[in-house]
């Protein structure tokens, strides 16, 4: 008796175990086929958004809502640059860029093919 008391113990739980990994594989399955964007997928600034003649978003004249189109650079982002460039002038180059706070070396690669000065 006690041996078949195990055998159903061990069928339970193979079969919980089978039924988690079922419903593991589902979503699993369900996301991969998704085909919605995930946030973590960023779409890259689209270069004649902002305009033919410039090559670049001017930081010096940008707005925070265009300033937030920029990769990694949120609105919270966006303020902080117009703050530096309101109390310090126009940015002229990488160092004055990476002196706001927020503003790292990798960051600064993700914006620099987007931005002028």
């Amino acid at each position: 008796m006690q041996n078949l008391a195990k055998r159903k113990n061990r069928l339970t739980a193979a079969l919980t175990w089978a039924g988690a990994a079922a419903l593991l594989l589902a979503a699993l399955l369900w996301y991969a086929l998704d085909d919605r964007p995930r946030p973590i997928e960023e779409a890259p600034l689209d270069r004649a958004a902002l305009g033919a003649e410039q090559a670049g978003l001017d930081v010096n004249a940008a707005t925070a809502e265009e300033l937030g189109e920029l990769p990694g650079i949120g609105p919270v982002l966006a303020e902080r640059i117009i703050a530096w460039r309101e109390e310090n002038g126009p940015f002229t180059g990488r160092e004055d860029l990476l002196s706001v706070s927020g503003i790292g070396p990798a960051l600064w690669e993700d914006i620099a093919p987007y931005i002028e000065f």
